[in-house]
């Protein structure tokens, strides 16, 4: 009787005009069989939006309005003035189908009200089986009763929108090798397993849902779903989401119909690693003194940039970190230490680098001269196939005696810039460069064991940006090498595009790993929203905090030092080798068998050797005059036929 009824009032409002039903109206394919015609149908409407810069309408839909699975029982009409249109209502009305941008639309309606109810939300899940899938609900009041995790807050601040899915997603190739069929195999060549990558790519695009906040303006004030620090982090959930279905600016959005039940992911504190030696890295998303280049763009850029990176420096306390993306100038580095010391007290760090080439960026160490000691010169290696120099330092734990080398990782990018050849992306999940980054894991394999050797030093730590995922052939060829991985399982450091990943790794010998503690990667960037970083145009958001000081996450790794082995027995000066100092004039004294005619070097606080070769006198006295060097503290080391002799002293 209800539908004879409407039917009628249909047929009175269009003069005769037969009634569609919004079924017919959406029909099956992604337009509408009815563009450009004007079209009478009812329905209750399910979420209205109004107002300047929201979506300017409401939705309809009548529920079973045929068995076609393939057609919506939704529909948007657009009303800027929707004039005593409520949720609940039950419309008959007259309009003109458009196709506005992709979605099917009611435009320049006429309306009655003629009656009551509501719609109950239609359940859905992720992944869908097609992204097509989605074209059959456009319209319609959608309810997800699972729990979503928030992938993705790039257009949060700016549009007001998140993307969604079932939990976090990742980079193919950070969870799937493209050469093995298994994760533990090793195999840097061949692209035998790039069909489980392409499955994963699909399945990850088939799991995201946008939410939107239903305004069409930029910049909402406050921004939506904001937690008390005022972010809205990725892996905070949503769970019983309900709204409705619409396209807009060529994506399907679901625009929320009731408040959105969010739980927001809180910002961790700085994580513990325990042990006596506190490593870590951090890429510091291009600090650069040169204003308007890749990183500030003005002075109070930089010195908003500055201020989130000592603040996460100082928080983490490390005695040794390893910096990339400092721009290749002294200055920069100089800078950036000046703040964290400024900040901690002064001499609390100092810093050992090696001058790249070209306008890039350079690896940087700093360390607590306080509490490590530099007892090898600073290695590097620059070669044609590297982008900038890697570094590698000598460390003693004064005190403690524990030993290792630590060494500085920064890979090539995935940029794809001037690729050519084996380096253009192949397509395998391993994007751009590939082939250089995996030419230069290999270097690095061998240079590294040369200096293990050289030094006799066994336990060496690497620890940076790698620029690769976890299953990638860079990857691969340290594990191939017998080098082991310290990893947090499911973790991540990075995120791009809802896809989160670990490019920050740290590596070992398995003489380190007996002394690892810990290993953490501390969250204050990638999960981030970038509209909270140190830009002008983000000014008004600026917190002068750690979090989102840069796009990667540093890592955390804790040393025991007692369980450091060390092969060359280098002892502190003794009554057999006597060291003092007076004004600048050092004097040695030796009565210390196989130390004649060997030769004294000085190495500074940066790990430079700064004055060799310094002749034994066997059986009595060596003087130097120390004139000529800066202040600071120095090591003296000496290997003779039998033993290394090493001492310390402060120059004022």
């Amino acid at each position: 009787m209800f539908r004879t009824l409407s039917a009628m009032l249909l047929c009175a409002i269009a003069g005769e005009q037969q009634a569609q039903t919004i079924c017919q109206i959406q029909g099956s394919g992604s337009t509408s069989p009815y563009v450009g015609q004007q079209v009478s149908t009812e329905g209750l409407v399910t979420a209205l939006f109004t107002g300047s810069g929201s979506v300017n309408g409401y939705f309809l839909e009548q529920p079973d309005c045929d068995a076609d699975p393939s057609t919506s029982n939704g529909v948007f009409v657009y009303d800027t003035t929707p004039i005593g249109v409520s949720v609940g209502q039950r419309l008959s009305l007259t309009a003109t189908v458009t196709e506005f941008n992709g979605v099917t639309e009611l435009t320049n309606p006429t309306i009655q009200v003629i009656g009551s109810g509501s719609v109950v939300p239609t359940d859905m899940s992720l992944p869908i089986a097609s992204p097509g899938q989605w074209e059959r609900y456009e319209g319609m009041l959608l309810r997800f009763p699972a729990q979503l995790t928030v992938i993705d807050n790039t257009g949060w601040v700016q549009y007001g929108e998140l993307y969604l899915a079932p939990d976090r997603l990742y980079t193919p190739t950070e969870v799937i090798d493209p050469n093995d069929a298994v994760p533990s195999g090793n195999n840097t060549s061949g692209q035998g397993n790039v069909g489980a990558i392409l499955a994963r790519t699909d399945l990850n695009s088939r799991s995201i849902l946008l939410l939107d906040d239903g305004r069409t303006s930029t910049y909402p004030n406050p921004a939506p779903w904001a937690d008390a620090n005022g972010t809205l982090r990725t892996g905070s959930t949503v769970t019983g989401l309900t709204g409705v279905l619409h396209y807009a600016y060529g994506e399907y959005r679901l625009e929320p119909a009731a408040e959105v039940p969010i739980t927001p992911e809180d910002r961790p504190s700085v994580p513990s690693v325990g042990g006596d030696i506190r490593a870590a890295s951090l890429n510091v998303l291009n600090y650069f003194i040169t204003l308007g280049d890749w990183g500030a763009q003005n002075a109070n850029e930089l010195g908003r940039q500055r201020t989130k990176l000592v603040a996460a420096i100082q928080a983490m306390n490390a005695d040794v970190l390893a910096l990339c993306e400092v721009e290749n100038a002294d200055a920069a580095w100089m800078d950036l230490l000046a703040g964290v010391n400024a900040a901690m007290g002064e001499d609390t760090y100092s810093a050992m680098e090696e001058n790249g080439f070209g306008n890039g960026t350079r690896t940087v160490i700093f360390y607590k001269p306080s509490t490590l000691l530099p007892i090898t010169p600073l290695y590097s290696i620059n070669t044609s196939i590297f982008q900038r120099p890697h570094l590698t330092q000598g460390f003693e734990l004064i005190g403690g005696g524990g030993r290792f080398l630590f060494s500085t990782m920064h890979l090539r990018s995935k940029l794809c810039d001037n690729a050519s050849g084996l380096n253009l992306d192949l397509g395998d999940g391993q994007g751009c460069f590939n082939d250089n980054r995996r030419a230069q894991a290999a270097a690095l394999v061998a240079h590294w064991e040369g200096l293990r050797n050289s030094t006799g030093i066994p336990a060496q730590l690497m620890m940076g940006d790698y620029n690769a995922y976890s299953q990638e052939d860079p990857l691969d060829a340290l594990r191939a090498s017998g080098l082991q991985e310290f990893v947090v399982e499911g973790d991540h450091s990075y995120v791009y595009q809802g896809r989160s990943g670990s490019l920050d790794h740290a590596f070992g010998t398995s003489e380190v790993s007996t002394a690892v503690t810990g290993l953490a990667v501390w969250h204050i960037n990638s999960d981030e929203p970038a509209a909270l970083d140190y830009s002008d145009a983000n000014s008004s958001r600026y917190q002068p905090n750690a979090y989102r000081c840069s796009d990667h996450d540093p890592v955390l790794v804790g040393l025991q030092a007692a369980q450091l082995a060390v092969s060359i027995p280098i002892q502190e000066p003794s009554d057999l080798a006597r060291f003092t100092l007076h004004g600048k004039v050092g004097q040695w004294w030796f009565d210390t068998p196989g130390m004649a005619h060997q030769e004294i070097s000085l190495i500074d606080a940066k790990g430079r050797v700064v004055r060799s070769p310094i002749r034994v006198i066997a059986k009595g006295v060596t003087e130097v005059d120390l004139g000529n060097l800066a202040s600071g503290l120095y090591l003296w080391r000496i290997a003779g036929e039998r033993r290394t002799i090493s001492g310390r002293f402060l120059l004022p």
